[in-house]
């Protein structure tokens, strides 16, 4: 782990009792755009597998008419369910068992082909990286409701899991089955070279007894450090691991793979909707740096600036708080991960000088970019 004096921290943490450190700004629209996501059926295998395996208290023909379904219809490999069926099934999954379902139940029956192409691919690149920036890439597939990314920095990397539709209560469980299942695929891949650490931005929380849970993630998450109240969700370990080659690397299949993964998330874009389509264009463009104008993104868009706030305005946003979304996202990473000066992050996150840019930063997260490096450099257990 990094010490307190490393300006390529990862981390930002307080005590497991305490109150996450920093959160991300609001996401709009997030109960709409549960109801546009799309699971592909692989998400209930694991479901099937675990009721099927255990006296849960229900059946999987129970699970299926639940959601208006039977095994004759199970058989249509196009079946999908949205978000909305998705977030009441797992509301009555966890009732109907009556507490009998835990998380690590879940992950003992999770394996690369729950994940269908995408695990297929993540397993088979060459190195941690290419394996990462797969799931950082298609993980949108089989789970849309969340979003993983990479954040690499000269010493220390961030691998950021982010849930772009609100699962109310069940938000914490989906954060923490998702990391959960890539943490045991990175260990699967790599056999445990590959040194990492854990983050939450919830707390620990204690059981029935009212002690501390902390050994139970421990032992779901293999052994490997376990954080919380952090100002992010997902793992961090030493950039040079990135480097590390993969155990079970075939190339031939991985960029077989890749490439169908491609042509699907191609198609599923075509079909988001259009603030998420303006949200995603601007992060891919500040990844590289580049902040448009609305009239500048209008082009890009090929609409014009009146239409382009005319169809965000319908979808209850705009392209004023859409960018300034992504700015303060980018500008976290570079105060982060980085030890560029102020005035480097405000000339590239797209602001004039860096009073103009502390100003705006202040407004957006309650914080000096100097105030927010200088916490982000405390790392407590």
């Amino acid at each position: 782990m990094p010490d307190d004096n490393d300006v390529d921290s990862p981390v930002n943490c307080v005590n497991n009792q305490g109150t996450p450190a920093v959160f991300d700004g609001p996401m709009n629209n997030k109960k709409r755009h549960r109801q546009d996501l799309r699971y592909p059926k692989t998400i209930l295998e694991p479901i099937r597998h675990v009721v099927e395996a255990r006296d849960v208290g229900v059946t999987f023909d129970d699970v299926l008419a639940h959601l208006g379904s039977s095994r004759e219809q199970y058989t249509d490999p196009n079946l999908t369910i949205n978000g909305d069926q998705y977030l009441d099934l797992l509301r009555w999954l966890k009732r109907n068992t009556q507490g009998r379902l835990t998380l690590k139940d879940w992950l003992n029956y999770y394996t690369v082909t729950s994940g269908g192409l995408v695990g297929i691919a993540a397993l088979s690149a060459v190195s941690v990286r290419d394996a990462l920036m797969i799931t950082d890439r298609f993980l949108q597939l089989i789970v849309p409701g969340i979003k993983v990314e990479l954040q690499e920095g000269p010493v220390h990397t961030r691998y950021v899991i982010e849930l772009r539709a609100d699962f109310e209560e069940m938000s914490r469980f989906l954060i923490e089955m998702v990391l959960a299942i890539i943490n045991a695929a990175c260990e699967d891949a790599m056999g445990g070279r590959n040194e990492r650490t854990v983050h939450f931005m919830h707390d620990c929380g204690t059981d029935a007894q009212g002690r501390s849970r902390l050994p139970e993630y421990e032992e779901l998450f293999l052994g490997y450090p376990v954080y919380f109240n952090c100002d992010f969700n997902g793992m961090a370990g030493e950039s040079k691991n990135l480097e590390l080659k993969t155990q079970r690397a075939n190339e031939a299949t991985y960029h077989a793979t890749k490439q169908i993964l491609e042509q699907q998330l191609a198609s599923l874009q075509a079909g988001a909707s259009f603030s998420t389509q303006v949200h995603d264009k601007l992060v891919e463009m500040a990844a590289k740096d580049q902040h448009p104008t609305l009239e500048e993104f209008a082009d890009i868009m090929h609409v014009s600036p009146r239409t382009l706030i005319r169809k965000l305005g319908q979808e209850d946003t705009s392209f004023k708080q859409l960018i300034n979304q992504v700015r303060l996202k980018r500008s976290r990473e570079l105060l982060a991960n980085t030890s560029l000066s102020i005035k480097q992050i405000a000339a590239r996150t797209g602001f004039t000088n860096a009073n103009s840019f502390s100003r705006a930063f202040k407004a957006l997260s309650g914080d000096t970019p100097l105030q927010w490096r200088k916490q982000n450099q405390t790392v407590k257990r």
